[in-house]
């Protein structure tokens, strides 16, 4: 059973018909812009559904963000750890994944590269936070790495960190879609942000089970893949 139709509802559509398993991917959208009544919405439907589901294995889709020093004490990030407190006290078996940034498929112009790729391939200003690093992961290596957990059993009750084992300045970013553009980008840079560090320990095990291999090249793929080649 999946809950949402937004990129990791979609990644999870196979859940649809896995009687085991709730997957809860109606979140937040925008995590820059969202409202109370957004937050609020979205704990209203969560409740109603473990409510709803009680025998069945709620999987909750969180944010890294809560450990990044540049937004952790965001309205968005504090309203996350709300739900997985929530959820821990609630729900009989539960799986939280704290997700970062997501390459995927997806019209929503807020996820960090469509949000760069459009504003530099439309030569729209935009700041570039100089000390920032932003950590980047397809939607399709999250669910691999989801699937293999919750099909085996890794993460009862726990919450597990799905991210880049590394994380890339802001720059980097900007110089990468630059060059897949063809196009130098229109910004303003600004003296903020910090490093990311994520643990990803956890599950190092499963990117090597899989076969996903970070590091070099993979910004540039997922450019590839996603923005056309």
């Amino acid at each position: 059973m999946v809950i949402g139709k937004g990129l990791v509802a979609g990644s999870f559509s196979s859940y649809e018909q896995q009687d085991r398993f709730l997957v809860f991917a109606s979140g937040v959208s925008n995590s820059k812009s969202s409202t109370e009544a957004d937050f609020r919405r979205e704990e209203e439907l969560l409740l109603k559904e473990l409510a709803a589901n009680p025998e069945k294995i709620f999987v909750y889709f969180s944010t890294t963000s809560v450990e990044d020093p540049d937004l952790q004490q965001t309205a968005y990030a504090q309203h996350k750890l709300q739900m997985e407190r929530l959820i821990s006290a609630t729900a009989h078996e539960y799986t939280i994944f704290r997700l970062s940034n997501l390459a995927g498929k997806s019209a929503n112009p807020n996820t960090i590269l469509n949000y760069f790729y459009q504003h530099i391939s439309q030569g729209i200003p935009f700041q570039l936070w100089q000390h920032s690093e932003r950590n980047i992961i397809d939607a399709e290596d999250v669910f691999r790495i989801a699937d293999q957990m919750l099909q085996q059993g890794l993460a009862k009750n726990g919450t597990i960190n799905i991210a880049n084992p590394e994380s890339y300045p802001v720059a980097f970013i900007v110089a990468a879609i630059e060059a897949h553009c063809g196009r130098k980008g229109i910004y303003t840079i600004v003296s903020k942000g910090g490093p990311v560090k994520i643990n990803t320990m956890a599950i190092a095990a499963v990117f090597e089970q899989l076969g996903i291999q970070f590091g070099e090249g993979y910004l540039n793929k997922l450019l590839n893949k996603y923005f056309g080649a």
